[in-house]
């Protein structure tokens, strides 16, 4: 990939595209406004014809709560060696209006004319959002040595606006965390495989009830940031984990990020980022999503084809949706059971030792036992052994000329970082990638970014296409790049992400549907805890855990059907799934004892009648995470109003009863209420439900309920 061309793909090829229109300064005019507005936000800008662009307002019109210091300077940033440009002359404006919101662009040159930028907004009729993109140019004729940040804005909020705090989701260790903002505050996307906080920020005006969000579709390498400058606060949100030397002429665009606005409480203020999410960057939902999956692998010498058909079989009977085979189906994958799955890795043939018939056969197996297919690819790393024969020694990503490489204890080779801002690199995979897709007719595609836990991940190599300084970033660019092609190719393929370093990665939301969260799959606090932070970010629809045999809790309940339950119903949270994780046969579900297949066949039951409201709002009825005392409870609720689920767990809580009260109904609603446990059905109406609550017991501890609420008529 030349350099240009992954700096402008940094946004996803995305900057805006104004319908041509007349430039807003017409014969004479040396000034603009433009408010752009939706039901909840408003944004007001000035533009001086060759002056600074300023901020009029930034104010919800329901409550008329004002964020920003009237008249402050709105920039894109941008720091080199030699210092930040912070004064910037508006030389143009243009606007548009269509059927989905406002369209608004304007053009700024640095004092010394050597620097132009393209700053791009999107409004829209049905969210109250603004997106933010911005590109920049090296106008002169020298190289702008040494850039070390860039960004789409910064601007000060104003000075009576109170006291602030941030509200943020760590990835490296699922929580949601809370930090006051005393005079300064900085949260970042972390590094390459160092994950930190996820790429959704809210900014609380306390006792105010008012919140602004703040979206950044990327993974890593951002930074959020509230700066003391004299009496003022300054927010601006920038990229800075990279040094770019950038030629005359070239253009860098930013990441797209977003500004909302909500009144109400955190949990509002969540939903109003993913309301916009899901209408216009979430791909669609598909057919009885979510799907149940079974995740399949192997490593042993003997018997994988004959186990796996076997299996087939048996999830189909289960009422599994897809079947997916994870790691070790390629050429030359390990055959000594010990988890290995670098061996072979970086070949798309599937390996015919360990499946004579094939994958395209066992494929068609899957099809027509009525479920769907689905692989797995770890593409930042190929087997050592591949290099210099199918994988070109100069694909791979290098540190002071050397190769990066990775020996995990028990593995057969060792294997080697390949540069994802490689372009014969790129190109490999996409074409071998699509390839699979139509070849094993696959609805499901794994990317894993596993493997590298120890590595850097920052190519220095010089031959390319991107520099010394930014190899990381130019991978992720390439990542983006691959995933939007796949995406663009086959609309209807799943793509998920796994990999510690990419969790929940809004950069890639508009192609993924699938998060897996963790392969620490047990115990069931554990999962239940990763499910319910996850959900703040993506429907929980998304996010994937798994029943694994390696759970002691499976045995340990099993003369216990109620424990099982809980068991089942932890994951039941969200994409739900069996699977293996170490790549042995002795990890095949059908071997679990009977009754722990009948605890998966009744909780299959409950939970495919109420799958669908994983796609929608997602209340924590009770504070996140486990501690003794307390139960924990999560309702999800339809668009309507008038269809919801509660799932409830009592896990070490000495209480026998809560009190829900629930949230999203429709107050004047009569609600049936049953439950899986057994317990009668009751009638309430939804205010009654929302104002007293919603009592439900459980006598003893580690048991749950699962509680499904229609209204009537």
């Amino acid at each position: 990939m030349r350099r240009r061309e992954f700096l402008q793909y940094s946004a996803g090829g995305l900057l805006l595209s104004v319908v041509a229109s007349k430039t807003s300064w017409g014969a004479g005019a040396r000034s603009d406004a433009v408010t752009l507005s939706a039901d909840g936000f408003s944004l007001g800008l000035d533009f001086a014809h060759g002056g600074s662009a300023t901020l009029r307002s930034l104010r919800n019109p329901q409550t008329n709560f004002e964020w920003a210091r009237a008249g402050s300077a709105v920039s894109p940033i941008f720091a080199a060696a030699r210092g930040s440009i912070k004064d910037w002359a508006v030389q143009h404006t243009e606007r548009t209006s269509a059927a989905g919101g406002e369209r608004f662009q304007f053009i700024s040159r640095s004092k010394d004319g050597k620097l132009g930028a393209t700053t791009a907004l999107q409004a829209f009729n049905d969210a109250p959002v603004v997106e933010f993109r911005a590109e920049f140019q090296n106008l002169g004729k020298a190289v702008q040595s040494g850039i070390t940040a860039f960004g789409p804005f910064r601007f000060a909020l104003r000075k009576d606006i109170g006291p602030l705090r941030v509200h943020a989701v760590r990835r490296d260790a699922y929580a949601l965390e809370t930090k006051p903002v005393a005079g300064e505050i900085s949260l970042s996307g972390g590094r390459w495989n160092a994950p930190e906080y996820c790429g959704l920020i809210l900014l609380e005006a306390e006792g105010r009830d008012e919140f602004l969000l703040v979206g950044i579709e990327w993974e890593r390498g951002w930074r959020f940031r509230i700066e003391k400058d004299a009496d003022d606060l300054w927010l601006s949100v920038d990229l800075a984990d990279l040094t770019h030397d950038m030629a005359a002429g070239e253009k860098i665009a930013t990441p797209r990020v977003f500004l909302g606005l909500a009144h109400g409480d955190r949990e509002q203020a969540f939903h109003t980022a993913r309301h916009y999410m899901q209408r216009h960057v979430f791909p669609p939902f598909l057919q009885n999503w979510p799907w149940v999956v079974y995740d399949f692998w192997a490593t042993d010498g003997e018997g994988v084809q004959d186990a796996l058909l076997h299996e087939i079989d048996f999830a189909a009977k289960l009422g599994v949706d897809v079947f997916v085979h994870d790691a070790a189906w390629y050429s030359g994958s390990s055959k000594k059971g010990t988890g290995d799955w670098g061996c072979g890795l970086g070949s798309y043939a599937d390996d015919r030792q360990k499946f004579p018939m094939g994958l395209a056969a066992i494929s068609r197996k899957v099809h027509d036992a009525g479920m769907k297919f689905g692989l797995w690819v770890g593409p930042n790393i190929v087997d050592s052994r591949l290099v210099g024969a199918s994988i070109p020694r100069r694909w791979t990503a290098q540190i002071d000329g050397k190769d990066l490489t990775l020996h995990p204890d028990g593995w057969e080779n060792e294997c080697t970082q390949v540069c994802l801002g490689c372009r014969e690199y790129l190109d490999f995979l996409k074409d071998n990638l699509t390839n699979i897709v139509r070849e094993f007719d696959l609805n499901w595609l794994k990317w894993d970014n596993s493997g590298i836990p120890k590595l850097p991940a920052d190519c220095r190599r010089a031959d390319h296409g991107h520099q010394t300084g930014d190899g990381s970033y130019a991978a992720l660019v390439g990542q983006y790049e691959i995933f939007d092609h796949l995406h663009r190719t086959f609309p209807d393929l799943v793509l998920e992400q796994c990999g510690y370093g990419s969790r929940l990665d809004y950069g890639l939301a508009r192609t993924i549907r699938s998060n897996w969260l963790s392969d620490s799959s047990y115990p069931s606090e554990h999962v239940r805890q990763n499910a319910t932070i996850a959900s703040y970010l993506y429907p929980s629809a998304d996010n994937g855990a798994w029943i694994v045999v390696a759970d002691k809790a499976l045995l340990e309940s099993g003369n216990d059907p109620a424990l099982l339950d809980t068991v089942f119903r932890s994951r039941m949270l969200s994409l739900f799934g069996f699977g293996t994780i170490l790549g042995l046969l002795k990890e095949r579900i059908s071997l679990l004892p009977e009754p722990v297949l009948a605890a998966a066949r009744r909780n299959l039951d409950v939970y495919k009648r109420y799958r669908h409201l994983l796609q929608n709002d997602c209340y924590h009825l009770l504070p996140t995470g486990s501690s003794a005392g307390q139960y924990q409870a999560v309702q999800f609720v339809g668009q309507s109003g008038e269809e919801s689920v509660v799932l409830v767990f009592k896990a070490e809580s000495s209480q026998d009863i809560t009190q829900l009260r629930l949230r999203g109904l429709k107050p004047s609603a009569t609600y049936d209420i049953s439950f899986a446990n057994g317990r009668a059905a009751v009638l309430a109406t939804g205010n009654d439900l929302t104002t007293k609550g919603l009592p439900v017991s459980l006598q003893h501890p580690a048991t749950s309920e699962v509680i499904q609420l229609n209204a009537r008529g």
